[in-house]
Formats: structure tokens, C-alpha cells, sequence
């Protein structure tokens, strides 16, 4: 009898729990996007110029790129890539500002030290620095502080709902693009070798462990191709912080974020709503 391999999280034993959160296995077009990113931002760089490498903190890391429209005092949409935390940087993603820009909307791009440079509870702080900065600086920049709202993919979803809890500026709101909300089963896979998690940070670190948002509108958004994890992520924290949690039919990983860049999609009207455009 062929003995079965213990479970380490749910009903999921080692290969099949890494096999959740490895979306480079489970997308294989995954490489296309990965290299679609940095080329569509180079041309919007070009075309919108911006403000880039602006520092919000004392880290080599902790900069961000602002893109903003003609309008006085816009309101300001603070974009955080994802990369499993220790991977990718902001530029990969300054494509996401060109609709935004022309709908009336500032966009940060916001860069953030990643791990194993950094631990995770350092990598937090400085992403809730950076929005902060943004907060305190909007006047200063030419922006509207009354309006600044949050969003991210991916690991920046699992950042998107720590910066939008706790101390900090009020927000109109947030938009979490394929978030981590549990740490828990991420301290469990290989990607824990870069993170270095201990089981205490990775619930301090977890939205559901935490209380609620002070304010202002949270959307939680998953693919409808997505891992089962993915979804019992999203499932778990919609439930507990009683959230707005859509599932976006025929999309992934990676091709979920450009619902974001999309002025017709659904998704871009509701946070443009919380904007006030």
C-alpha cells in the first residue's frame, strides 16, 4: 500500500499546497504577460512622462512614480505591484496610469523594499509609509487629499487591505486585485524560503486577523480562473470584513490586472465612482 503524503494545510499536502500559489506552473502564458508589462509601461513613461523615483522614505526602495492629468487638485489612485513580495518592482506597471490620467485621475505607482532584503512586517510598514506620504504631501503635490483611494494585485491586494487598516490617512476606499489574506498557508509553501515567516508574523500580517477598515469602500476582486485558494482567500475575508467580493468570468492571474486599465470594464467604473469622476 502506497502510503499518502502528510497534509500540511486544509486537505492539501506539500506539492499540492505549492501548487496553489504557483501561478507560474498554473498559467503557462504567464511568461507573455511578464514581459507585456514592462514594454506597454516604457511607452506610457514616454507618453505621460510623470514624476519618477520620487522618495517617500529613507530605503533605496522606498520611491514611487507619479503620473498625473492637466486638472487641478485630482483625485489619486495609489497602484501596489505584486511579486509574491520579493519580486517585480513599480515600473512594471506604469501602463495602468494611462486611462486613469485620462479620465482625470492621478496614479501612483508604488515601489516598496522587497523580501529577503527586508522582513515582511519592515515591507508593510513601508508600503503604509508611502500612502501616508502621498496623504500628507497631496497638497503640496497639486492633489486632492480628500480623495486618494488604494489598490493592488496579488501580493499588493494582500497590501492594499494592511494599508487601508489601522493607522493612517482616511481613504475613499480600496480595490484588492487577487489578494492574500492569510499568510498562514504562504508560510507553509516553498515561497516562505524568500519571505522567512514565523507563524506569529504571518498572523499579525493576515487582513483576517484583522479589524475592519475605518472607512471608505473595500472591493475585493478574484478570476474566475483562479486557484481554489485564491477564491477561499477572498471568500474568507469578504466574509469577515462583510465586503463587496466579485468574480470576474473568464480571467487569471495575470490577466486580471488589466481589468484596472480598462475604462469600460465594471471594475474601473466603481473605483472611478469612489474617486468621484
Amino acid at each position: 500500500m502506497t502510503q499518502s503524503a502528510p497534509l500540511v494545510f486544509g486537505a492539501y499536502d506539500q506539492a499540492a499546497l505549492d501548487l496553489q500559489y504557483n501561478n507560474g506552473v498554473r498559467y503557462p502564458d504567464f511568461a507573455t504577460y511578464l514581459a507585456r508589462y514592462p514594454q506597454a509601461s516604457a511607452r506610457v513613461r514616454a507618453e505621460l512622462g510623470g514624476t519618477l523615483d520620487i522618495a517617500y522614505g529613507p530605503g533605496p526602495r522606498d520611491t514611487l512614480d507619479l503620473f498625473r492629468p492637466k486638472q487641478a487638485k485630482p483625485p489619486v489612485l495609489i497602484f501596489i505591484h505584486g511579486g509574491y513580495w520579493h519580486r517585480l518592482d513599480k515600473f512594471h506597471f506604469s501602463y495602468l496610469a494611462r486611462p486613469w490620467v485620462r479620465a482625470g485621475a492621478a496614479v501612483v505607482s508604488l515601489g516598496y523594499p522587497l523580501c529577503p532584503q527586508v522582513t515582511m512586517t519592515e515591507l508593510v510598514a513601508s508600503v503604509r509609509a508611502g500612502v501616508a506620504w502621498v496623504a500628507a504631501q497631496a497638497d503640496h503635490l497639486g492633489l486632492d487629499g480628500r480623495r486618494i483611494a488604494v489598490s493592488g494585485h496579488s501580493a499588493g491586494g494582500h497590501l492594499t487591505a494592511m494599508a487601508v487598516t489601522g493607522p493612517g490617512p482616511d481613504l475613499v476606499g480600496g480595490l484588492a486585485l487577487s489578494g492574500l489574506y492569510d499568510l498562514e498557508p504562504i508560510r507553509l509553501t516553498y515561497l516562505n524560503t524568500a519571505l522567512r515567516m514565523d507563524a506569529a508574523e504571518a498572523r499579525a500580517l493576515s487582513p483576517i486577523h484583522l479589524p475592519r477598515p475605518r472607512g471608505g469602500k473595500v472591493i475585493l476582486a478574484v478570476g474566475s480562473g483562479e486557484s481554489e485558494e485564491y477564491h477561499r482567500q477572498q471568500d474568507a475575508l469578504a466574509a469577515i470584513w462583510d465586503l463587496e467580493d466579485r468574480r470576474l468570468a473568464g480571467l487569471h492571474h495575470f490577466s486580471i490586472v488589466d481589468a484596472l486599465a480598462d475604462s469600460a470594464n465594471p471594475l474601473f467604473r466603481t473605483v472611478a465612482e469612489l474617486l468621484a469622476l
